[in-house]
């Protein structure tokens, strides 16, 4: 096997694992998922990880690839909230992952590390959004859905999540962790 299809198998894989059955479920249409997890693996590594540097940049490339995703699932199943988590799923999959972080040559110092990730965001579904919402101090809309979810909605969440964060000392993508399936 050569380093570039052992590349494009990692690639694929974490294109699959990043949205399970249950991250994309009620969005309106069936195929989600497949679809998902097909444009995931369209996305160029090499961009993202040159993305990381800078604020507008990543948030161009976040939006793009939105609104790209959106456009391919089916009329029913549009969601801006769906593809948005997704995207962000399996964004996070790619810096978690220890062989393509380590090849990008991403920090594995904990500090130097959220520095680096510091513009991903915390993949927005109920879970995550209460326990924003409970922990913000900012004046939230309540959360409904992630069918529903709007860029500006998501924006807001987006925002409280990078104020909590920063007390936290860690990326606000991270929060996916203190908040999703809290017991």
């Amino acid at each position: 096997m050569t380093e570039k299809i052992f590349l494009d198998q990692i690639h694929k894989r974490l294109s699959i694992i990043s949205v399970g059955a249950s991250a994309l479920r009620n969005q309106g249409s069936s195929g989600i998922i497949k679809i998902a997890r097909e444009y995931f693996y369209e996305i160029n590594i090499n961009e993202f990880i040159n993305s990381l540097d800078n604020e507008d940049v990543y948030n161009n490339f976040l939006d793009k690839h939105t609104t790209n995703l959106v456009s391919k699932f089916p009329e029913n199943g549009k969601s801006w909230g769906g593809a948005r988590k997704g995207i962000n799923l399996f964004l996070r999959e790619i810096v978690y992952n220890k062989f393509f972080s380590d090849y990008y040559q991403l920090p594995t110092q904990f500090n130097e590390f959220n520095q680096k990730i510091k513009f991903l965001e915390v993949p927005l579904d109920k879970d995550v959004a209460t326990g924003i919402y409970e922990e913000t101090e900012l004046v939230l809309p309540r959360w409904t859905s992630i069918k529903n979810l709007t860029p500006n909605v998501s924006k807001q969440y987006q925002i409280a999540a990078q104020k909590i964060a920063k007390k936290e000392n860690f990326a606000k993508v991270n929060l996916d962790l203190k908040y999703w399936r809290r017991e």
